[in-house]
């Protein structure tokens, strides 16, 4: 949440196309901010721990993720329209929590999962091949 993010010139901070304002950073949050971020340090991860499948690597990211924010009270969520942070966040809002690379690098129980894994799970929810 409320990374700063470099902006192309031609695209306002507030998108709007009234908006004629140019600036070069600004400050955005979702996904599309957290992927790089995540994306790095799957890489880092994998080049501490070059046995480590995808799968292997999510959940060192996601069993050593934190739900505590900088001040090490629970991560809260803020309401669209307002710049207060009310409500306590749900998974919906953070997702996974906050990740914690040195903790995940240093993980002694991950869990792997196969191609096999995938098709005993959906066999068990009665999908068929068709």
């Amino acid at each position: 949440m409320n990374i700063l993010a470099a902006l192309p010139p031609i695209v306002s901070p507030t998108r709007l196309k009234s908006d004629k304002i140019s600036v070069e950073f600004n400050i955005i949050s979702g996904t599309s901010m957290s992927c790089p971020h995540v994306s790095g340090l799957a890489a880092l991860l994998k080049s501490v721990h070059r046995d480590w499948s995808p799968s292997a690597i999510k959940s060192a990211l996601m069993t050593t993720a934190y739900m505590l924010n900088n001040k090490f009270t629970p991560i809260r969520d803020v309401v669209a329209g307002s710049s207060s942070s009310s409500n306590l966040a749900t998974p919906f809002a953070f997702g996974s929590r906050h990740v914690n690379p040195e903790r995940a690098s240093g993980l002694g129980l991950i869990y792997d999962i196969g191609t096999e894994d995938y098709l005993n799970y959906l066999c068990s929810l009665n999908y068929t091949s068709s």
